[in-house]
């Protein structure tokens, strides 16, 4: 809710979502896993991103690492250690987002609970 105060929309999801990766996806630039996220369901939820929508597997992801927390080793996951200044995180979401193929301009990230 804090990433609201800066311009961003967000959506949570469950922590154990149900539904198409891909649609619960629909309209976000990036993908915001917060900390405790279990393990196996990060990967399953990263493994099923772009199977019917291609375009989503180039989404970029950010996982908040706590310090008891492994930083997660999946190709392309972002990770940022939490807790964090949110002017870091910030910077951390712009970077991503601007490095991303096709990046839109508009602000939106994804954020699964834990």
């Amino acid at each position: 809710m804090l990433l609201e105060s800066h311009a961003y929309n967000t959506i949570l999801l469950d922590s154990h979502p149900t539904g198409i990766v891909d649609e619960l996806l629909e309209g976000a630039h990036l993908l915001l896993l917060t900390p405790r996220v279990d393990q196996g369901v990060r990967e399953a939820f990263l493994g099923a991103m772009g199977k019917s929508t291609p375009e989503r597997a180039e989404m970029p992801v950010i996982v908040l690492c706590t310090a008891t927390e492994e930083a997660p080793l999946e190709k392309g996951v972002i990770s940022v250690p939490w807790p964090c200044e949110t002017k870091v995180l910030v910077e951390r979401i712009e970077a991503a987002i601007l490095d991303a193929p096709a990046a839109s301009t508009s602000p939106t990230s994804q954020a699964g609970t834990g």
